[in-house]
């Protein structure tokens, strides 16, 4: 993917979601608060859910009150639209676990 890609990706993620890099490699990224270590888990919860009906897999990390979600294509070692979705159906799901 190219920078000009990846410029012309930021206005299809949702608010919030960021690029970043790891040994050059692209990927989504986003930080949520929670008021309690539950809700985080809840809300990991649903989105281990999505990302079995997606068959995409996220990285998430799990903290007292905060969920980092991370996710690339693996297989092609970039953001595709997968992440993309992904993404969108984390933001939907959301407000149910803040």
């Amino acid at each position: 993917m190219t920078f000009q890609e990846l410029d012309n990706l930021k206005g299809k993620i949702p608010l919030g979601w960021e690029i970043q890099f790891r040994e050059e490699i692209p990927y989504l990224t986003k930080k949520y608060s929670f008021e309690s270590y539950l809700s985080g888990v809840r809300f990991v919860n649903a989105l281990a859910e999505i990302a079995e009906k997606m068959d995409h897999h996220p990285d998430l990390i799990l903290t007292y009150r905060m969920v980092c979600v991370e996710i690339h294509t693996h297989s092609k070692r970039t953001i595709t639209h997968l992440d993309v979705e992904f993404s969108k159906a984390a933001e939907a799901v959301k407000k149910s676990y803040l």
